[in-house]
């Protein structure tokens, strides 16, 4: 969990960076940007590997990382989109407030010790 504070506070903190010192755009896409840009060109990645990989078994490891990733992806654009329906908000803002809350979000995998 603290992997994921120090992710995102890293790419609030680009964004403001991105906003303020270059000026290229408003804080709010700037977030978005870098936090989906390096997702979607992993995906492309392991997509690429995948492909090149000669097991069918490979293949279909990577092809379920990818949808699943996909999917949490779009389920949580998905999410932001409805949220800016109901509350009136900013989807940009809405966007950033849903990937905080991931943040706490408790990941499956065991700890070996």
């Amino acid at each position: 969990m603290l992997k994921k504070f120090t992710v995102w506070f890293t790419c609030f903190g680009l964004s403001f960076l991105v906003s303020n010192v270059f000026g290229w755009t408003e804080q709010g896409k700037a977030f978005l940007y870098i936090n989906l840009v390096p997702g979607i060109l992993a995906l492309i990645v392991i997509l690429i590997i995948a492909g090149l990989a000669s097991g069918s078994e490979t293949k279909k490891k990577s092809f379920l990382v990818v949808l699943v990733t996909a999917g949490v992806l779009a389920i949580t654009l998905f999410a932001t989109w409805g949220a800016t329906k109901l509350f009136g908000i900013d989807f940009f803002v809405a966007y950033q407030i849903m990937t905080f809350g991931q943040c706490f979000c408790i990941d499956s995998k065991k700890k070996d010790d």
